[in-house]
């Protein structure tokens, strides 16, 4: 049963990541990302304990550490020489450009690893059902495919080295052999099973009419003041972004990263926006040990 921020109305939890994701890339400045990105790892602990995030934490460490490094060496804008790697210069606003650039990239990343576990295929399916029914089945579907064909792997794996073939053991040309043989069945395996599920599907008159809904979801009283705070706070992040607050100016003059007057007022409401799930799950928490003590 879903509690907390994953029992919200799919709309909501849609408008939030809308709202997060539109905010990483317009709050270009590294105290507001850097918070961002403390946020989102905590919301990943509350969510499923951070189970998810330790999956894909080395891809995504990889690509913060690329970036960080590659976009300061390529980058040859800038006035300011920060350092010299041998006899090349790198500039300062590269440096930051890469900082905040990598940043970006690492919270949407995480923020993505939470939008799986929040909203489900059926709040999936319900959100684009109406606008794009066959776009959103076809995204849904290519979503499911990447984890259905690991856990296939996993099985057929652990049942080729039962028979004695495995791919981590014997020469170099029988472990190749191993491999491709396993990748055959792989693909068999899939294409045979989505014929069946295309059968499946026609066989059950599937784009004939329109179609019908598995899960009603119900604007409740929670939601309605959950879709106000959302809308006072992402206006308060574009009236801030526009005001430019939040955003790191590098040209013509680098500007000092610390914040300063106003900035301070936005970054608490980015910090208040940001931590919606963290209310929302932290207060179901309050409620089941105040339940647990009372009884």
């Amino acid at each position: 049963m879903d509690r907390g921020f994953r029992s919200l109305h799919p709309v909501i939890l849609l408008l939030y990541y809308v709202i997060v994701i539109s905010g990483l890339m317009l709050y270009q400045h590294p105290v507001f990302l850097l918070t961002a990105s403390l946020m989102i790892i905590f919301i990943n602990l509350l969510l499923d304990r951070g189970e998810q995030l330790k999956k894909w934490r080395w891809p995504i460490a990889l690509m913060t550490v690329a970036t960080l490094f590659f976009v300061p060496f390529f980058n040859r804008r800038g006035t300011i020489v920060a350092f010299y790697i041998g006899d090349y210069p790198v500039k300062l606003e590269s440096v930051y450009l890469g900082i905040m650039t990598a940043f970006t990239l690492l919270c949407i990343l995480m923020i993505f690893i939470t939008f799986n576990q929040v909203v489900t295929p059926n709040k999936f399916v319900y959100l684009f059902h109406r606008v794009f029914p066959q776009w959103a089945l076809l995204l849904l579907l290519s979503m499911r495919f990447v984890p259905l064909l690991q856990r296939r792997l996993l099985e057929m794996k652990d049942v080729q080295e039962l028979k004695g073939l495995s791919v981590h053991e014997g020469t170099l040309r029988q472990r190749i052999k191993n491999g491709v043989l396993l990748l055959q069945a792989l693909i068999t395996w899939s294409m045979e099973e989505s014929i069946q599920t295309a059968d499946s599907m026609t066989a059950r008159g599937y784009g004939r009419k329109k179609r019908t809904k598995y899960n009603s979801y119900l604007m409740k009283k929670r939601d309605w003041m959950s879709l106000l705070y959302l809308s006072v706070g992402g206006f308060a992040i574009l009236l801030g972004w526009w005001l430019g607050d939040g955003v790191l100016s590098l040209t013509p003059i680098v500007e000092q990263p610390a914040l300063i007057g106003r900035e301070w007022f936005y970054l608490t409401v980015w910090v208040v926006l940001i931590g919606f799930p963290i209310w929302t799950e932290g207060k179901e928490i309050i409620k089941w040990k105040y339940f647990q003590q009372t009884t």
